[in-house]
C-alpha cells in the first residue's frame, strides 16, 4: 500500500486528478441544488416557498444554573415556573448534552403524546445510561433499554406477571399487609394521639407486599430499612447528579457522595442475591411471578448479576409509585375533609369487594395523581425524526425532550383551576383532559405494572379511609429524585368505624 506524503500534493499528475475530482463534485452539488429548487417550485404550484423553522422560547437560565437545577430535587416545580414565565408549555433549556442538538421541555399534552407514541422515539442513552452504572455488570435493565429485540423479549417475558389473575392475587396481599399495619401500627398511634410519617409507613407496607408476591421473599424489617435508605442515596447520585453531570463517574475517588452511592449499590445487590438464593431453595415456587419469569427467561442466561439488576429496578418501580401516590392522595383528603367524608360515605354504601367499582374512588385517585404525579424530573426521550409541534415550533431529530407530567397536568389550557383538588372534574372530563392525563406514560414503553399500581392504590386508600379519618399535622415539603415525594408529611388519624 502506497504512503501519501506532502510531495504527493505537488506532483503535477496527482494535482490534475484532484482538480478533476473537485470539478466533478462541484457540478454534482450544483445539479442537486437545481433539482431541489425545481422540486420546491413544482410542489408549491409554481411559487417558491421559503421554509422557516420556528424555534422554541429559550430559558434565560445560564448553563451552570440549569445544571444545578437539574441536579436538584425540586425540578418539576421549577420547570412549571419556567413555563409560566416564558408563556409557553414547550421551551428550550440552556443545557448542552453531547450527542443532542438541543435539550427541550415538552409540556404541551398533544406534543408529549406524539413523542411517546412515535415508533422512532427512544430512551436517550445519555440519560438512561446512568442506570447501567448501578449494575455490577454495567449492563442495561429493561427499564433503561432502548426498544429493540432484546427489550421486547424482556418485556414479553415478564408481562404475564401482571395478568389479571396475578394482579388480583397481589392486590389481596397488599390489602392483607394494610390490614396488619392498621391493626398493629396505626391503631396504637390513634389511641396515643400520635402522628405518623405517611411515606415511611406506606413504603414499608408496599415493600412487604411486593416482596411476598412478586419476589416470593419474606423481607425483614432490617432489609426494608436498608433498602429504603440505600435507594435514596443511589437515586440522588445516579438519577440526579450523574444524569446532569455524566463526568461524575470518573471522579469516584475524590467524590465522597459518589463513593457512598457505590457502597449503597453493593448493599442492595447483596439483598437481591439473597432473594435469588431463596427462590432457588423453594420446594414449589409459584409460577408466573416476576422472579419466576425472570429466572426462567433464557434472555438472562442465568447470570445472577443481570437478574439481580432486573429485580432491583422492578422493586423500585413496584413500591414507589403505589406508596407515594397513596401518600399524596391521603394528604389532599386530609386538607379537604369534605371530599374525605364524601368518599367514606360512598364506600359505606358498598361491600368491600365492590369498592374498586366506586367512580368517586377512581376520581379521587385520578385527581391526586394529576396534582402530584410521582414521576419526578420528567420522562426523557430522544426524538427519532424532525417534528413540528402543535403550535408550529421545529424540533430537530436527536433533540433530547423532557416530558414533565407535573407541568403537563397543570396546563390551564386543558384543566381549570389547576392548583385545586377537585375530584369532580373527572365526572365529565373533556376529551383533551383524558388525552392529557397519562400518569404511566403511553406508547410501547409505557409502565408494565400500571394496572397493579392502580389496583393497589384504590384498595389501600379505600381500606384506610373507610375506617379512619385523617388530618394533616405537617405537610412537609415536595422533593424528588426518581419520584416526587412529600418528605416529612405527618398525619393523625381517628377511628370512625368500629
Amino acid at each position: 500500500m502506497s504512503t501519501i506524503t506532502m510531495a504527493t500534493f505537488y506532483n503535477p499528475t496527482q494535482w490534475h486528478y484532484q482538480e478533476v475530482a473537485l470539478a466533478v463534485g462541484t457540478v454534482t452539488a450544483a445539479l442537486l441544488f437545481l433539482l431541489y429548487k425545481v422540486y420546491v417550485t413544482v410542489s408549491t404550484n409554481g411559487k417558491e416557498k421559503k421554509i422557516t423553522k420556528k424555534s422554541l422560547p429559550k430559558s434565560s437560565m445560564s448553563i451552570l444554573e440549569t445544571i444545578q437545577m437539574m441536579a436538584g430535587r425540586k425540578v418539576p416545580i421549577q420547570l412549571f415556573d419556567m413555563a409560566k414565565d416564558l408563556g409557553s408549555w414547550n421551551f428550550e433549556l440552556n443545557l448542552p448534552v453531547p450527542g443532542h442538538p438541543k435539550v427541550v421541555v415538552v409540556a404541551e399534552a398533544e406534543d408529549a403524546r406524539s413523542i411517546f407514541r412515535d415508533s422512532l422515539t427512544e430512551k436517550p442513552k445519555s440519560i438512561y445510561g446512568q442506570l447501567m452504572e448501578m449494575s455490577p455488570t454495567k449492563s442495561p435493565s429493561m427499564f433503561a433499554m432502548q426498544t429493540g429485540a432484546e427489550w421486547h423479549r424482556r418485556r414479553k417475558g415478564t408481562a404475564p406477571a401482571f395478568s389479571q389473575t396475578h394482579i388480583r392475587r397481589m392486590n389481596q396481599v397488599a390489602v392483607k399487609h394494610t390490614e396488619k399495619w392498621l391493626k398493629e401500627i396505626l391503631t396504637p398511634m390513634v389511641q396515643n394521639n400520635e402522628s405518623f410519617d405517611v411515606v415511611k409507613e406506606l413504603l414499608k407496607v408496599v415493600l412487604r407486599a411486593f416482596s411476598e408476591t412478586a419476589l416470593q421473599y419474606d423481607i425483614s424489617d432490617e432489609e426494608i430499612y436498608m433498602f429504603i435508605t440505600e435507594w435514596d442515596l443511589i437515586a440522588k447520585e445516579y438519577v440526579l447528579k450523574s444524569a446532569a453531570n455524566p463526568f461524575r463517574k470518573y471522579l469516584t475517588a475524590i467524590l465522597p457522595e459518589r463513593r457512598r452511592a457505590v457502597q449503597a449499590c453493593d448493599s442492595v445487590y447483596k439483598l437481591f442475591h439473597r432473594i435469588i438464593k431463596n427462590y432457588r431453595n423453594l420446594d414449589s415456587p409459584m409460577e408466573g411471578t416476576v422472579i419466576d419469569l425472570i429466572m426462567k427467561n433464557p434472555t438472562f442466561k442465568n447470570d445472577e448479576n443481570i437478574i439481580a439488576s432486573e429485580l432491583f429496578l422492578y422493586m423500585v418501580a413496584g413500591h414507589d409509585t403505589t406508596a407515594i401516590s397513596v401518600s399524596w392522595v391521603l394528604m389532599e383528603l386530609g386538607k379537604n375533609p369534605q371530599e374525605q367524608r364524601s368518599l367514606r360515605e360512598a364506600l359505606s354504601k358498598m361491600k368491600p369487594e365492590e369498592w374498586s367499582k366506586s367512580e368517586l374512588l377512581r376520581n379521587v385517585a385520578r385527581e391526586g395523581m394529576r396534582l402530584h404525579p410521582v414521576s419526578s424530573h420528567a420522562i426523557t426521550r430522544e426524538l427519532g425524526r424532525d417534528m413540528i409541534t402543535k403550535k408550529g415550533y421545529f424540533l430537530q431529530k436527536g433533540t433530547l425532550a423532557f416530558l414533565p407530567f407535573y407541568v403537563i397536568f397543570r396546563n390551564n389550557e386543558i384543566f381549570e383551576d389547576v392548583e385545586a383538588f377537585l375530584p369532580s372534574r373527572w365526572e365529565n372530563p373533556t376529551e383533551s383532559m383524558k388525552r392529557a392525563f397519562i400518569p404511566f406514560a403511553t406508547g410501547v414503553q409505557n409502565c408494565v405494572g400500571q394496572a397493579l399500581a392502580n389496583a393497589e392504590l384504590h384498595s389501600i386508600l379505600a381500606r384506610m379511609i373507610y375506617e379512619f379519618d385523617f388530618s394533616v399535622e405537617d405537610e412537609g415539603y415536595p422533593e424528588g429524585s426518581l419520584v416526587f415525594t412529600p418528605v416529612g408529611l405527618r398525619m393523625k388519624a381517628t377511628r370512625v368505624k368500629p
